[in-house]
């Protein structure tokens, strides 16, 4: 199993309706190639880990790095471990929104924090990551 954790400003403001559209296409994107993670979005910057097969996340993550949208992607985490364990094995992509303008959205977790994901240390970002996954608000879609 390889987990790689990273931050991102975005170019852009994404509304609820955005936020969706890029929760649903990463959810396809990431069955496809069996991985599984969690995203976070605040203050127009994404904390996301992607994990699963080292060669399947590292080809979603060259796409990511080349999306327009982003900025300043900056690795936390790139780790191989041994078996076959997922942190967030039960999800395609679990979804926090900090912001609230995203209720809409299944696999929505309300996440009132008052951070800047981008000035956050590997150890905070794994906490506040396992915070989310454990929410009870959690379904996935």
């Amino acid at each position: 199993m390889f987990h790689l954790i990273y931050t991102s400003r975005t170019q852009q403001t994404f509304a609820a309706a955005d936020l969706k559209q890029l929760l649903r296409r990463s959810r396809m994107n990431n069955s496809s190639v069996n991985v599984t993670g969690m995203l976070l979005y605040h203050d127009s910057a994404f904390l996301q880990v992607l994990e699963g097969d080292e060669s399947s996340v590292r080809g979603l993550f060259k796409r990511i790095e080349k999306d327009p949208r982003h900025t300043a992607v900056s690795i936390l985490r790139e780790q191989k471990s041994f078996g076959e364990r997922r942190i967030f094995g039960d999800w395609s992509m679990g979804f926090a929104d900090a912001t609230n303008n995203a209720k809409i959205l299944k696999g929505f977790v309300d996440l009132a924090i008052d951070l800047d994901l981008l000035a956050l240390s590997e150890q905070q970002a794994m906490e506040l990551l396992s915070l989310c996954g454990r929410s009870p608000q959690y379904e996935d879609a």
